[in-house]
């Protein structure tokens, strides 16, 4: 599931002057438009394309966006002639949708693990929302869950029993949208409540901070947050620690994780930390394989832990080696493991406190890397189960 629909095209009359005639996703929180915060989300989980569904004051998102892209990832804008309300203009983009994809609210965001919510979209089901938690739902209405499906979106109401909310993040299947007419529909008043009538979604609790800027209280509560606060970071190496290595390991179909990858990747993700992978591939430069092929065997990674509902954040490699057969390649890098290039990037690219770095490695190297670099470092067997191995040892 490669493509995420967010919409951006609400009027944010709560907002007062401040969104008469702007974007209410487009609002600036900590120096940089609210949206960006989102879209990191959905770069970092590796969507492959954005569709904005845009309205009120689009010629902003048109004028912001107008390279069409956003750190890699394809960027689409549809703007309605007229505004048709959350669930029209999901229709109104209905021929440019994938089979199954995700759908944001562009105001709102859980700083969390929400990619997890695949883990419930199965055959029974036709949408997953994310559900935070919160001390006081009678803002946004309560969510009542029964054996993960949702049995009723309540009205605000000051009682309400259940704490979970709805945290404005979907899967749905495209076919939900095919018969309506492009005209002003509600998602939440005229299409979830026949998905609930249908024991058709589902819901997921996702853990972390979530704030919707829909109101100056809450858009005051964003922007004197500190949005920069610690993340820790949990890097691995590659062969012999999150998959086999059966030497020079590089194609897909080769691809098998060790016990308890997956399940540690995911723990990680589900407690925001990031996760990286650091990995030295000496076999491009003895041509044993292309760089094209390593980044096909990293895709496929990603593609089967996102099935999981899981992630890495990203992967850094080092191709180099004093004994390359390929010139360019045939040098002592600063890269390559036990030496500390790689761990270096990803303190500086990520703005990370070396205490809230470990490395766990099968090999000496990678043990000896992280000493090098002054943070804590595992020594993997590369037999017994990962996760149960370091998942109490994390943080």
């Amino acid at each position: 599931m490669n493509q995420c629909v967010i919409l951006v095209g609400g009027k944010g009359t709560r907002l007062g002057e401040l969104t008469k005639n702007f974007p209410k996703p487009m609002i600036e929180v900590n120096g940089r438009p609210f949206i960006l915060y989102i879209l990191d989300y959905v770069v970092r989980f590796g969507f492959k394309e954005i569709i904005l569904l845009a309205s009120h004051g689009s010629e902003f998102l048109k004028d912001f966006f107008k390279d069409f892209s956003y750190k890699g990832c394809k960027i689409k804008i549809i703007i309605e002639d007229n505004p048709l309300g959350t669930g029209g203009a999901i229709i109104n983009s209905y021929e440019f949708l994938d089979e199954n994809f995700f759908c944001l609210n562009g105001d709102s965001i859980i700083e969390g693990n929400w990619l997890s919510i695949l883990q419930n979209f199965d055959d029974n089901c036709d949408s997953v929302v994310a559900l935070t938690k919160t001390i006081d739902p009678k803002r946004y209405g309560s969510v009542i869950l029964e054996n993960d499906i949702v049995k009723k979106f309540s009205e605000k109401n000051i009682n309400a029993s259940s704490k979970f909310i709805n945290a404005g993040i979907y899967i749905f299947r495209r076919k939900i949208f095919k018969d309506y007419k492009k005209e002003f529909i509600s998602l939440e008043k005229d299409i979830l409540p026949i998905l609930v009538n249908n024991k058709k979604i589902k819901g997921k609790h996702i853990h972390g901070y979530f704030i919707d800027i829909g109101t100056p209280e809450s858009l005051k509560e964003g922007i004197d947050r500190n949005w920069n606060t610690e993340r820790k970071a949990v890097i691995f190496d590659r062969d012999g620690t999150l998959n086999e290595d059966d030497g020079y390991t590089y194609k897909t179909s080769d691809l098998k994780w060790k016990k308890g990858a997956i399940e540690l990747i995911k723990y990680c993700n589900d407690k925001n930390y990031y996760v990286f992978v650091a990995t030295n591939q000496s076999g491009i430069a003895k041509d044993k394989f292309k760089e094209s092929d390593m980044h096909n065997f990293h895709k496929e990674m990603q593609e089967q832990l996102k099935i999981a509902g899981a992630h890495i954040d990203k992967f850094y490699f080092s191709p180099y080696h004093l004994d390359a057969i390929l010139p360019k390649f045939r040098k002592d890098s600063k890269n390559r493991k036990p030496k500390t290039g790689m761990l270096e990037q990803i303190q500086k690219e990520w703005n990370l406190l070396k205490k809230n770095m470990i490395m766990i490695g099968d090999r000496e190297t990678d043990f000896q890397c992280a000493k090098n670099f002054q943070i804590k470092g595992f020594l993997y067997n590369g037999k017994d189960n990962l996760f149960d191995t370091f998942a109490e040892k994390i943080f």
